[in-house]
């Protein structure tokens, strides 16, 4: 099963791991649905195509969430800080 990761959950991913495996907002995960843990790894793209179709939707996502939270904000909000 594959997964893409949000910018909202690459937060919650501990930094070296993200670093280790250079895991950024929109990598696309494949997750082992054998194993009795969860076991994730990044995913390979399958074609070149599916690649290129990956880019532009990136691209044309860039600035969405410009105006909104930052993600200290989003962090005080999701724990009921004030």
């Amino acid at each position: 099963m594959q997964a893409v990761i949000t910018a909202e959950f690459l937060d919650n991913i501990p930094a070296a791991i993200r670093q280790r495996l250079n895991l950024k907002a929109g990598a696309i995960m494949d997750f082992d649905e054998q194993t009795p843990y969860l076991k994730a790894v990044p995913a390979a793209p399958t074609s070149a195509t599916e690649l290129a179709e990956f880019q532009s939707w990136l691209a044309s996502s860039v600035g969405l969430a410009k105006g909104r939270l930052t993600t200290d904000e989003r962090m005080k909000e999701t724990r009921g800080e004030d």
